[in-house]
């Protein structure tokens, strides 16, 4: 009786312990996959690897905030991904109530994305990038389905954001992955965005579009892009063509895109794009810039079948290149920023700046003479990264343990800031007086 009661008791402990090892499989698998839920390897204290510069915390507390804007010295509008706040810190203060708080479908990487602000004489503006829900926040959840990934103009006035006009009306669906959402004013004075395939690729002739180089796809929708419009949302002259809204298009071909930012120096834009758990890259982005996706990922010469010639061109009009730099082990590169500011010394000026959400590092990069490519060591010559710990990864390392990083920023007082949405903080990194 004593023996069958033990056996009964040991089954049922094996039972328990394959189901709880098929929970914990099933969320690690998750959190590996979806940007939402990335367990951050190298959470914890942030540290630096030049002893000349500290960090300072900015603030704490926020909730998966996403990206962040100056809207004056030490005042800062900063957005949370799935409450729809726009929350105010000025001199390191969160304001009580939010500048605005607005419906946003929040599932997987749906979210309140991007902002920029700029200044017309009296009036600040304000632009964000949110997927818009007729509900409340997360209904998306529950199945209903987005309005759209939409792009608003907003004024300041006072502790609101006002007057919203919208911009851009981009597709949310079919699924609630690469929405992209990166926002920023380029040296014209237009209005730039990334927008990623929101999860089209592979599922059938009506949503595979040509600027996803399907070669007979649908015509463009406003997918898999960087789309640039002027700051009252008027069309720019076309580089693909003139129709809308290929005619927007500044680049296509993109997967998904969480940083862009301008080379003060040449005035060429970079962005960081995520591939599908490898393929990570940065790369220059001249006008007409064909990133390969769905056709190609990482460097050509990764692909066995790959052919240029399978490649969208829009009639000549449109051009592939390779990555400046890939990760095969997928480090999730998200902001990138050019620091025009000697405040971390001469040494950084006009540098680049990347964070990844996976690893919570920020890498530094000088640009060749010319400014068209990174100056990587040696060890990294062929523009690969094997994994976190290849040879020459640490000498591009310039900080870690940042918990997931989701926006890098220049500050009115030239030093740099950086967003954490697995610590839920703004840190600034400085010199030491």
């Amino acid at each position: 009786m004593f023996q069958a009661l033990v056996s009964v008791i040991i089954t049922l402990l094996i039972i328990l312990l394959l189901i709880f090892t098929s929970i914990t499989h099933f969320y690690s698998v998750g959190a590996q996959e979806e940007f939402a839920d990335t367990e951050f390897e190298e959470e914890g204290k942030p540290k630096l690897f030049d002893t000349n510069l500290k960090i300072s915390t900015i603030v704490e507390g926020l909730s998966t905030p996403t990206s962040m804007a100056f809207v004056g010295p030490g005042d800062i509008l900063v957005l949370e991904k799935d409450t729809g706040m726009v929350k105010r810190i000025v001199d390191g203060k969160v304001l009580a109530k939010p500048v605005l708080d607005i419906n946003v479908a929040n599932s997987i990487e749906r979210c309140l994305c991007g902002i920029a602000a700029s200044r017309d004489r009296s009036t600040t503006y304000v632009f964000l990038y949110y997927t818009e829900i007729d509900g409340k926040d997360g209904d998306d959840k529950a199945g209903k389905q987005p309005i759209g990934n939409r792009v608003y103009r907003y004024e300041l006035s006072g502790d609101a954001l006002i007057n919203p006009l919208l911009l851009m009306d981009l597709p949310a669906n079919p699924g609630p992955r690469h929405n992209g959402g990166d926002i920023i004013i380029g040296p014209d004075n237009n209005l730039y965005v990334t927008i990623g395939d929101v999860d089209v690729s592979f599922k059938g002739p009506t949503t595979e579009t040509k600027t996803q180089n399907y070669q007979d796809g649908v015509d463009p929708d406003g997918r898999g892009g960087i789309l640039r419009i002027s700051q009252d949302g008027q069309p720019t002259d076309g580089i693909l063509g003139d129709s809308i809204p290929l005619r927007i298009y500044y680049a296509y071909g993109i997967r998904n895109s969480f940083g862009i930012d301008f080379d003060p120096v040449s005035g060429n834009l970079w962005d960081t794009e995520n591939g599908p758990g490898n393929g990570d890259e940065i790369n220059l982005v001249l006008p007409g810039f064909n990133s390969g996706w769905q056709q190609v990922q990482g460097l050509a010469s990764m692909e066995d079948s790959f052919s240029e010639s399978d490649l969208q061109n829009f009639e000549g009009k449109g051009h592939y290149s390779d990555p400046e730099l890939v990760w095969i082990n997928t480090a999730g590169p998200t902001a990138v920023k050019f620091l025009e500011s000697t405040e971390l010394g001469t040494t950084y000026e006009n540098d680049m700046f990347v964070g990844d959400v996976h690893n919570g590092r920020i890498y530094h990069f000088d640009l060749t003479p010319d400014r068209k490519d990174l100056v990587l060591p040696q060890a990294l010559s062929s523009r690969i990264i094997e994994k976190p710990s290849s040879p020459g990864v640490s000498s591009i390392v310039f900080g870690e343990g940042f918990g997931g990083i989701t926006d890098l920023e220049m500050g009115s007082d030239g030093n740099l800031y950086v967003v954490s949405i697995g610590l839920g903080s703004i840190f600034q990194i400085s010199h030491i007086s």
